[in-house]
């Protein structure tokens, strides 16, 4: 089985970039992601999800986006082991 998420929305604040003990590049970011549609009181709602991105991925966001920025997020997700949504927090393990 094959799953992919794709989240597509605005920085709501410059990435932070910082470094494990062994020197892996981690960065630490939030986007702001408008729902297409309405709720029961006619208006649009937003979604804030944190990402947290790795190595290579992560030098590149701290590098090339700030806040307000537009941003998509994608990864592929085999099983449940690539991926975990918890709290409105989506953590990314890139390889």
């Amino acid at each position: 089985m094959l799953n992919k998420i794709i989240l597509m929305g605005r920085l709501t604040r410059d990435p932070e970039l910082r470094r494990t003990e062994s020197g892996t590049a981690v960065c630490s970011f939030s986007i702001a992601v408008d729902r297409d549609f309405k709720n029961q009181a006619g208006e649009k709602e937003t979604d804030f999800i944190d990402v947290v991105a790795w190595r290579n991925t992560a030098e590149f966001v701290s590098r090339y986006f700030t806040n307000g920025r537009m941003a998509v997020v994608e990864r592929v997700v085999f099983g449940n082991n690539a991926c975990e949504i918890h709290n409105n927090w989506l953590l990314i393990l890139w390889r």
